[in-house]
């Protein structure tokens, strides 16, 4: 065998084995990612209605990713910044099926589901979000028993934390929705858990 073949052989070999060093830690990164996101708990059973007068249950979050959010459309502090950045995740991910975008009525008695349609008109472009209303008792319950989300002095003191739930309905983290960065922590998060 010539200088030459020797040289290819070994150059051959290196490149395998760059290969499996890399695959080796591209999956124990993808693995720490998913440590940092623990199952913090499981979501309660909940039944609310969308503005299209549909039901929506937390049966409905089996099979999908859901960013759960709390907001009422009378405000003008927080929630509209939270809905955007809703509308830039959903841009963001807008070929996907597999992820969904829920924002839960604090005010139900103001926010009736026309007003509620007319107000996802300013931001959902897209038909995997849904602006839900219901019983205030069981909303506050979803929020403080089901999310651990604080729900006092609504409409105004609600939370305005964003949810991750994933496809088994387990609450895996929570960010804050007003702060912009949080938009490429959720867009990482949501990658990894769609890779798991």
């Amino acid at each position: 065998m010539n200088w030459l073949n020797k040289k290819i052989i070994l150059s051959f070999f290196v490149i395998i084995s760059l290969g499996f060093l890399a695959f080796f830690v591209i999956d124990k990164a993808v693995k720490s990612r998913l440590n940092n996101l623990p199952i913090i708990s499981n979501i309660a059973k909940f039944e609310l209605t969308n503005f299209d007068n549909q039901k929506f249950t937390n049966d409905q979050l089996i099979g999908k990713l859901s960013l759960v959010a709390f907001i009422f459309t009378s405000c003008e502090d927080a929630c509209p910044i939270m809905s955007d950045h809703f509308s830039v995740l959903q841009k963001r991910f807008y070929d996907s099926d597999l992820i969904q975008f829920i924002s839960i009525t604090v005010d139900p008695s103001v926010d009736s589901e026309n007003v509620l349609n007319d107000y996802s008109k300013n931001y959902s472009i897209k038909d995997n979000w849904f602006f839900l209303t219901g019983d205030l008792q069981e909303i506050i319950n979803l929020a403080e028993k089901g999310l651990f989300l604080s729900a006092s002095l609504l409409p105004a003191g609600h939370s305005t934390r964003f949810v991750l739930v994933d496809q088994n309905g387990n609450v895996r983290r929570y960010y804050e929705g007003t702060d912009k960065t949080s938009i490429f922590e959720i867009q990482n998060d949501i990658l990894t858990l769609l890779d798991d």
